[in-house]
């Protein structure tokens, strides 16, 4: 299976605002423009989609047919969700940051707890493509070895990180790019 993920465009929110599971949407040029740039990898492959409205616009225009599936969330910021980052006490916002990958915010949810539904993810794509000798068919009939995955940048750098067999915070301080594919290399998985 070859797997690309993509994160939404750019939403509309105020800088500095927290979002995980915030209602935003995008400017449809940025919709545009990203599924642009992701037509080319969207040729025969199962597109997967984070139900949130950002990620969905996007991958509705890319491929109708997309499969919504919850797993692929950010993560949840709870009672953060919506306010700006440097409102957020300085002590409260410590004990999180200190704590991770196992602390989330006051009634959001821990990355380890968000890779464990994204390991579940990958897990039943991996073994959809396995039973199906390497392709997986969904309403439009067969699909490639290939899933393009529309996400958001936590949610990616979490997949990379489990590919990878690496600490989950491992990619947090790299930027994820609004609209762009990267190609993962499954080969590298972990069991």
């Amino acid at each position: 299976m070859r797997l690309i993920l993509a994160r939404h465009p750019k939403p509309v929110v105020e800088a500095g605002v927290c979002y995980g599971r915030l209602a935003l949407h995008c400017d449809s040029h940025e919709v545009d423009a990203a599924a642009a740039r992701l037509m080319p990898h969207a040729s025969g492959a199962l597109i997967c989609t984070s139900p949130a409205r950002r990620c969905l616009d996007l991958a509705l225009r890319v491929d109708p047919a997309a499969r919504i599936d919850p797993r692929l969330q950010e993560l949840d910021f709870g009672a953060w969700e919506g306010v700006r980052w440097d409102t957020i006490a300085q002590p409260d916002f410590d004990a999180w940051a200190n704590g991770l990958p196992d602390t989330a915010p006051p009634g959001g949810e821990a990355l380890t707890a968000m890779a464990a539904r994204l390991s579940d993810w990958l897990a039943d794509m991996s073994a959809g493509f396995a039973s199906a000798g390497g392709e997986t068919s969904g309403e439009n009939g067969g699909h490639s070895n290939t899933v393009l995955a529309i996400t958001h940048a936590g949610a990616i750098r979490v997949l990379r990180a489990i590919v990878e067999g690496v600490p989950l915070l491992t990619h947090f301080a790299q930027p994820v790019a609004y609209g762009e594919a990267i190609a993962l290399d499954l080969a590298r998985l972990k069991s």
